[in-house]
């Protein structure tokens, strides 16, 4: 491995060590410059309105004008929700790079919103990219996104420093959820198999009269089994109680 190799993954290990987002921010950034993309942009949550773009390395000082405009219009017009690289992020787990001149990076089929966002990105001097998908739990995606103004080689770039890159996404994203919650994440309760099979019926929208004839008993145990997988899973409803089994991975997806 060579020496450059060598000293992005170093600094990638080093978040493992570092306590506060901010400082960790800074590490990315000189992650960034380390493979000659120094700017970096890392948003910890795509799907949602209150989740702050961040650049790497200006967390102690305002934004620029420049970015601060970036950013208004970003938001305004809800490009987030259009990104191609945002959108690849959700169906994508490893690294991927994009350009502007691919016209429909990363294998996104575009619509006209993903091609205003992309000319809007343009227009700021930004010729690719290099993204991290980072998938966390409670089917929450995240972005490290590393941004082309000068025409490197994504690619290559990519090769070399794969590894380390993997790292440090969800290294980033640890932090963030920590700082949310401030304590260790909420277990898991058990559900039985009658409570599974109950709840993944009525994720298919089953009544409970025909889930009680998909597993062969009475509406009422079907019902009983709901209600005991609804307090396991700290659900108001049943709707709520499949969507978190959906997302703690338990029933799997939701047809």
């Amino acid at each position: 491995m060579g020496r450059a190799r060598l000293r992005v993954m170093r600094l990638a290990e080093e978040l493992a060590a570092i306590a506060d987002l901010d400082a960790a921010l800074a590490q990315i950034k000189l992650i960034g410059e380390a493979i000659d993309i120094p700017l970096v942009t890392f948003l910890d949550d795509l799907s949602s309105s209150s989740s702050e773009l961040r650049i790497a390395g200006r967390t102690t000082r305002a934004p620029s004008r420049r970015f601060a405009e970036f950013r208004r219009v970003w938001e305004t017009r809800q490009y987030r929700l259009s990104s191609v690289t945002y959108l690849a992020c959700r169906t994508r787990f490893l690294p991927f790079t994009w350009r502007i001149s691919d016209r429909e990076p990363a294998a996104v089929r575009m619509d006209t919103v993903s091609k205003w966002s992309m000319k809007f990105v343009e227009s700021y001097g930004v010729l690719g990219g290099l993204c991290i998908p980072i998938h966390a739990p409670r089917s929450r995606v995240g972005c490290l996104h590393f941004i082309d103004r000068k025409g490197i080689d994504l690619d290559r770039c990519l090769e070399a420093n794969r590894s380390a890159l993997m790292l440090a996404g969800p290294y980033l994203m640890n932090l963030c959820l920590s700082r949310e919650n401030g304590h260790a994440a909420e277990p898991i309760n058990y559900l039985t198999r009658r409570e599974t099979d109950c709840i993944a019926l009525a994720g298919r929208g089953l009544t409970d009269k025909q889930i009680a004839r998909e597993v062969g008993f009475c509406p009422g145990t079907a019902r009983f089994h709901i209600e005991n997988a609804t307090k396991k899973l700290n659900a108001q409803t049943r709707v709520q109680a499949v969507a978190k089994a959906a997302q703690l991975g338990l029933i799997g997806a939701i047809a």
